[in-house]
Formats: structure tokens, C-alpha cells, sequence
């Protein structure tokens, strides 16, 4: 990795899509950190400061999508964006629609946006 690469903590509970972005991520020249514990994501997060954080909401099994909740507050507190994939209720804040992508997506347009919200941090 070189020291411009970009860091992204992708948590997802599916393997496949881990794998998946992981590696287009890669090919971008972007570092990538996982888990399939949405509850491990903000300790992750705390310790590695990622650039952009992918979480699947539908990984989440909390209450009312809570940890979810919680880890972007922690995003948005520490300045790091972060893509939402899944299914959102309509109050859930602090994600705007613009950081929100519905299931299904496909990649292409996703890793677009991702690339696209990792350049506005230059």
C-alpha cells in the first residue's frame, strides 16, 4: 500500500460482499479494513480513523437499526463519511439520501460513488 492510499472499513455480515468490494477497492489502490460485526465497527473505527466507512445496515439486528445509528453519529462526529447499504427507516439520521444506497445495487455505481466521496476528502 502506499502511504496515499485511502483507508475504508467496510462491515458487512456477508462475506461475499466483503470480498467483493474488498477487492475493487483494492484495485483503486485503497486500503481496506473489515468486519462482519457491526458492533465492532466503532472500535475499529476509534483505532484505525478510516477514511469512509460501507456499513450494511441490514447487518444490523439491533433495535430500530440502533448500532447503526450510533456508528454514524460516531462518523459524522469524527468528520468521516460513511455509505449506508440497505434498508433505512425514513427518520434516520444523521445519513442524508445522498449517502444512502438501497438494496439491490450493483457495484459499479457504488464503488463510483465511494471513489467520488473519498476524492472530496483530498
Amino acid at each position: 500500500m502506499s502511504n496515499n492510499a485511502r483507508r475504508v472499513l467496510i462491515v458487512d455480515a456477508s462475506r461475499e460482499s466483503r470480498d467483493i468490494l474488498r477487492t475493487l477497492l483494492d484495485r483503486q489502490g485503497n486500503e481496506t479494513l473489515e468486519t462482519s460485526q457491526i458492533q465492532a465497527a466503532a472500535a475499529i473505527t476509534d483505532r484505525e480513523q478510516p477514511d469512509l466507512i460501507v456499513c450494511d445496515s441490514d447487518s444490523d439486528l439491533s433495535p430500530d437499526s440502533r448500532v447503526t445509528c450510533e456508528l454514524a453519529l460516531q462518523a459524522s462526529r469524527s468528520d468521516i463519511p460513511i455509505v449506508v447499504l440497505g434498508t433505512l427507516r425514513h427518520d434516520f439520521r444523521p445519513i442524508s439520501e445522498g449517502d444512502h444506497v438501497a438494496k439491490p445495487y450493483h457495484y459499479g455505481p457504488l464503488i463510483r460513488k465511494i471513489e467520488e466521496m473519498l476524492g472530496s476528502r483530498d
